[in-house]
């Protein structure tokens, strides 16, 4: 497998983590905030499981469809921050 197929699916499995944080007892405060951080909500966690979803699909699929995943989602990402 290609070096960024494989970074791909690093991707997919470390936004399936962020996606999960929510929803694991300990790691949210008494304002539901993501280790006191980071406020969270249903729509953030769809963005980034979706995003898993694409990840993962496109490190499976195929090269180009990494190299497409990642021209979309490093300027999609880049203009959230």
């Amino acid at each position: 497998m290609n070096p960024l197929r494989v970074i791909a699916a690093v991707y997919a499995v470390l936004f399936a983590i962020v996606t999960s944080f929510n929803y694991v007892p300990g790691l949210t405060d008494a304002q539901g905030r993501t280790f006191g951080l980071f406020e969270l909500d249903v729509f953030d966690d769809a963005l980034h499981a979706a995003s898993a979803l694409w990840a993962a699909w496109a490190a499976w699929r195929s090269t180009r469809a990494t190299l497409i995943y990642f021209r979309v989602f490093g300027p999609a990402y880049c203009l959230d921050g």
